[in-house]
């Protein structure tokens, strides 16, 4: 070797920075579109612009689908680019050649004895690429599995991002137990996972398969550098067949090259031969390293090689009429569906929402893993051999590790091939991706019901019913079959409405049994739309509303039967008062990816709304209606009989947008003369916190407010939906918090009486001591709090949690002052 100055071609080093600079950018927006995927498809940005890039996926999902893939159209221009600049796409952008520059910089002390010389190795990629192309054309999509986008996609969603989250809150996780370090990593922590958009740690089934591809990918680099690029890479060596016409080829100046054997050594993809003179074109991944080492500048790259400094690689016959008979006989095994075989011709597996048909799906499909990264609950996963080999690493929905969210459609925007449908957030609500399945001999009161001759000796709770609360249906897909007992206990059977239900899996995730979930969702091919199971009616929505319009028709939902069907879990609330139907609208704003969901509820009475509306109010208080309650973009409103909530349903929703259309909706309902519930009238002003009352006539709601810190079984106040009830919030200057003052209305004073009685044995039954002043009683508990109750004829007022006896018994006293000055008046 002949010795040489330690000086570069200073135009080749530029060019090499100028290389460097645009790989380490690519491949840095390459990993902040999987990082930041979720925002961005969102928004409707191009998450798949890399994937789209490949020529050999757009042709692999073109032809095997029989159709032109419009979205590949950056396919294309890569194609037609490489035609002039030859393989410039593995050297500049691939980012799985990037990331294998940086491996094999990391094993360069490790790769010992490496022969410099060209090799016939190479020819490899091109006999794997007649393979991939041959089993498309005979009808089977095998090249998702070898396109370097695919791969790189997939080594860092399932492998790289998982596990380096994972190191994060390991390592977090051991400093958190240092409390002077601590104070400081915490913060740094969480600011980490919300950058990465990993609150948890990702988890997908079968990652150590995709650990072991990319890591023997890695790790050939300890023969040669590039060694996937080199010689496996079906990409490039489509690449290398276009580079025939290339613009920028290697050429050496004869009287200027030293023969220093330089570039023969450091070239990447070894296609420089040991002279230094001659390069195999279609190798040649202008990487511009020889150019920048060259110390005599004896390296151009030019338009016309020299016939003479062109190396071609050595193509076989042999070689390319194995790859055929090889392609014409693997491909058919991968029709061999043992697993749809066994399960009748239904394969099970749920596929995402938008799939196209079973067939189409695996010949478009390119896996690269795109939708499992954007999946909010980690519910997608690629599939093993559960669609046998021809559907491996395809995606599919394992609800007991996460559900389909029922308002996400983020895996149906980032499809670079058109597997998965694009679909509207409605159009997805309402598809069927499979159906529910209850196991009797695991479902908790089904098995209680089983074994029933048990219960009788020895009764215990078996009702579950977590699955129906959580369904997202609005007419609820799962429901109860409810059994009631001699001893007046019920078992609450769940049973599946398969012409409702969607499949999306929520059921299954939450299911409490431990291991397999006693619910299970079964996929179905194809995916169908499930018919809507509601009335429909819409004269108490406008059509538009300016700019915002009504969407199709409203939905009625009116009796008992009804409500259960719209909101199951929930629905013996509302039905604790005079209910008399729902309806529902959504608005979307012309222009913009807005859109709001209203409900008008509408009750017996007046009174009855403004006590729905009081339950459900938060915020501010604004002027519309009778009275209505803004919480950032959330509005409450009380108007007459009605009780309107309007919410946000996709898109920026601001507070005004919802004030807006809430005003134009309340204006189209019908007017009346309207007054607040009487009883509110029976509560003193001294101390009220405002906006807190909660008007009601039945127990269920009182459970639900903070009264005691005992939870009180027994109807102890006998409420009934004859009574009127009343509780509200308390709070003087000098309280540390607030009290509730609690009124009660009855028809009859002896119930009122027994009222009266029942709690006073009830606080006496705690083992609170009864400080009795002329018929007021007053109780403190453990806390030194102070609750005290007297009855006024039909009428019982109580307090709670009051920090002195002096206050309680004061607003007491004020509360019975009124009633008997409304009493006096009636």
């Amino acid at each position: 070797m002949t010795e040489h100055r330690n000086v570069n071609s200073k135009k080749g080093s530029v060019n090499y920075k100028i290389r460097l600079a645009v790989q380490t950018v690519v491949l840095a927006a390459f990993i902040c579109l999987l990082i930041f995927a979720d925002p961005i498809a969102e928004k409707d940005g191009a998450v798949d612009i890399f994937l789209c890039m490949s020529p050999l996926s757009a042709i692999g999902a073109m032809v095997a689908a029989k159709e032109f893939i419009v979205r590949y159209w950056p396919a294309l221009i890569v194609l037609a680019t490489s035609v002039f600049f030859g393989r410039f796409f593995c050297g500049w952008i691939c980012p799985l050649g990037t990331t294998l520059d940086i491996t094999d910089s990391l094993l360069k002390k490790r790769r010992k004895n490496v022969s410099y010389k060209i090799y016939d190795g190479k020819r490899l990629k091109y006999y794997i690429l007649a393979f991939l192309l041959l089993s498309l054309f005979i009808g089977h999509q095998m090249v998702g599995w070898l396109d370097p986008i695919s791969i790189a996609t997939n080594a860092y969603t399932i492998v790289i991002h998982p596990y380096f989250v994972s190191l994060i809150n390991s390592f977090f996780g051991f400093l958190h137990e240092f409390y002077f370090i601590s104070f400081v990593s915490d913060p740094v922590h969480a600011f980490l996972k919300e950058a990465l958009f990993a609150l948890q740690a990702p988890f997908f089934r079968g990652h150590f398969t995709f650990l072991v591809v990319i890591s023997v990918i890695i790790f050939l680099g300890l023969f040669y550098k590039r060694y996937w690029c080199r010689n496996l890479c079906p990409l490039g060596a489509l690449f290398a067949l276009l580079s025939g016409w290339s613009m920028f080829k290697r050429v050496v100046g004869e009287n200027i090259c030293d023969s220093c054997d330089r570039c023969n050594v450091d070239c990447k993809m070894g296609a420089i031969d040991d002279t230094g003179m001659k390069t195999q074109a279609g190798e040649c991944v202008l990487c511009m390293k020889c150019q920048a080492i060259c110390h005599t500048s004896a390296v151009r790259f030019m338009r016309k090689q020299p016939t003479e400094q062109d190396e071609p690689i050595n193509l076989t016959k042999r070689g390319f009429v194995t790859a055929c008979i090889s392609s014409a006989v693997v491909a058919p095994l991968l029709s061999l569906n043992f697993q749809k075989k066994k399960s009748q011709g239904n394969l099970g597996i749920i596929r995402p929402p938008g799939s196209i048909p079973e067939d189409k799906f695996r010949a478009k499909c390119i896996r690269c893993g795109e939708c499992m990264r954007v999946c909010k609950t980690n519910g997608l996963h690629p599939t093993i051999l559960e669609a046998d080999l021809s559907g491996m690493w395809t995606p599919q929905l394992i609800p007991r590790i996460g559900y389909c969210a029922h308002d996400c459609v983020l895996c149906t925007r980032v499809c670079p091939s058109g597997a998965i449908t694009r679909l509207s957030k409605e159009k997805k609500q309402r598809l069927a991706i499979g159906k529910a399945r209850i196991n009797r001999n695991r479902c908790i009161p089904w098995v209680g019901y089983a074994r029933l001759p048990d219960l009788d000796k020895n009764w215990e709770d078996v009702s579950c019913g977590v699955c129906e609360e959580v369904c997202p249906v609005p007419t609820k897909a799962i429901h109860f079959n409810t059994y009631v007992h001699g001893n007046g206990k019920e078992i609450r059977r769940v049973y599946v409405r398969e012409e409702a239900c969607i499949g999306c899996g929520f059921c299954e995730k939450v299911c409490p049994v431990n291991g397999r979930s006693a619910i299970v969702v079964e996929g179905i091919q194809p995916q169908v739309i499930v018919k809507d199971m509601s009335t429909t009616e819409g004269g108490l929505f406008p059509v538009s509303i300016e700019q915002w319009k009504r969407k199709e028709r409203t939905s009625v939902y009116a009796g008992k039967d009804k409500l259960f069907e719209y909101m199951n879990g929930g629905a013996e609330v509302y039905l604790s008062y005079s209910f008399i139907q729902v309806s529902t609208a959504t608005y979307i704003k012309s222009n913009t990816d807005k859109s709001v969901k209203v409900n008008i509820w509408e009750f017996g009475n007046s009174d009855d709304a403004y006590g729905i509306y009081a339950k459900d109010r938060a915020g501010q208080g604004i002027n519309i209606g009778n009275e209505a309650a803004l919480y950032e973009n959330y509005l409450w409103v009380w108007k007459d009989k009605y009780f309107i909530s309007i919410e946000p349903y996709s898109g920026s929703i601001s507070p005004d947008d919802v004030t807006f259309v809430g005003t134009s909706i309340v204006d189209n309902l019908p007017s009346g003369k309207v007054r607040l519930p009487v009883i509110l009238g029976y509560l003193p002003e001294d101390g009220y916190v405002q906006r807190s009352s909660r008007y009601f006539h039945e127990k269920i709601i009182l459970d639900n407010l903070y009264i005691s810190d005992r939870f009180i079984e027994k109807n102890v106040f006998n409420l009934s939906e004859q009574t009127d009830a009343v509780v509200a919030d308390y709070k003087s200057v000098k309280s540390r918090s607030p009290f509730k003052l609690l009124v009660v209305k009855y028809t009859d004073k002896h119930v009122a009486e027994e009222s009266f009685n029942n709690f006073v044995e009830l606080r006496e039954s705690w083992g609170e001591k009864n400080l009795d002043t002329n018929g007021l009683h007053t109780f403190e508990d453990l806390k030194g709090r102070f609750s005290s109750i007297a009855c006024v004829d039909n009428i019982i007022i109580a307090t709670f949690f009051v920090e002195t006896r002096e206050k309680s018994e004061l607003h007491i006293s004020a509360a019975v002052s009124k009633a008997k000055a409304i009493q006096g008046n009636d």
